[in-house]
């Protein structure tokens, strides 16, 4: 049973005065709404007005007979083509550019000695990536049904093969993180372990099917086209959902 408020507390308890409360708040809310819209409408107008729809990666995936896989809505993407009895497909995604540090590094440049500029400088040097990179997956499968499978890296479009396995169920290997491969089966030694002429030739191998380092550049330049037109497509969205 719910007990009655007594009269004299009943007379001392004051309205809530939500207005004064939710007004201010939603004034102030609109104002960052419209301020975030302008902004978001900004970046995109920009990356739109900087963005060209690049013909010749069409004209390279005609003139090698490959057939691209590349869904509006998802990072990842696919090659194929036919070699005789072998079916190839190489699967890799999306990827953002690198992100430099040297400002961040200039600024802290006036407070370091020399010489641990200098030391930073070749540690620096010595870590630096090259700007044109990709992972990807190689599949070649045979009519009876078992695959090869590499899993490569390319850098300046020059191919770097990490790992070589065979498997019976492609379908399957795809759905694994390519960092998790390798964990619950044997999938082969540490590439760079082999004797050298097997990772030549085995590469050799690879390249027979096309893969070689003009797909590996071509890798390299789409999948950053593919996060471009992903990030152009998220900046929508997020407008679309403040706007509305």
């Amino acid at each position: 049973m719910i007990s009655r408020i007594p009269l004299r507390l009943l007379k001392a308890i004051k309205p809530f005065q939500s207005a004064r409360i939710i007004a201010p708040f939603c004034s102030e809310l609109i104002k960052v709404n419209d301020k975030l819209v302008r902004i978001v409408d900004k970046e995109l107008k920009y990356e739109k007005s900087n963005y060209e729809i690049d013909q010749t990666a069409q004209d390279f995936i005609d003139s090698k007979g490959f057939t691209l896989i590349d869904n509006e809505h998802d990072h990842k993407l696919e090659l194929s083509r036919s070699f005789g009895d072998v079916q190839l497909l190489i699967t890799f995604q999306s990827r953002q550019p690198n992100q430099g540090e040297d400002e961040g590094q200039e600024d802290n440049a006036e407070n370091v000695p020399q010489t641990q500029q200098g030391n930073q400088q070749q540690i620096n040097e010595e870590e630096e990536q090259p700007q044109d990179y990709a992972d990807f997956t190689v599949y070649l499968t045979k009519s009876n049904g078992s695959t090869l499978v590499y899993e490569c890296s390319s850098f300046g479009s020059e191919i770097q093969i990490n790992g070589v396995s065979i498997t019976k169920d492609v379908q399957a290997h795809k759905k694994i993180p390519t960092y998790q491969r390798g964990l619950d089966s044997y999938e082969g030694p540490e590439f760079s372990t082999l004797d050298e002429r097997l990772q030549q030739n085995l590469l050799e191998y690879l390249k027979n099917f096309g893969v070689n380092e003009e797909l590996a550049a071509f890798i390299e330049h789409y999948s950053l086209d593919k996060e471009q037109r992903l990030y152009m497509r998220w900046l929508e969205q997020l407008k679309t959902f403040l706007k509305n």
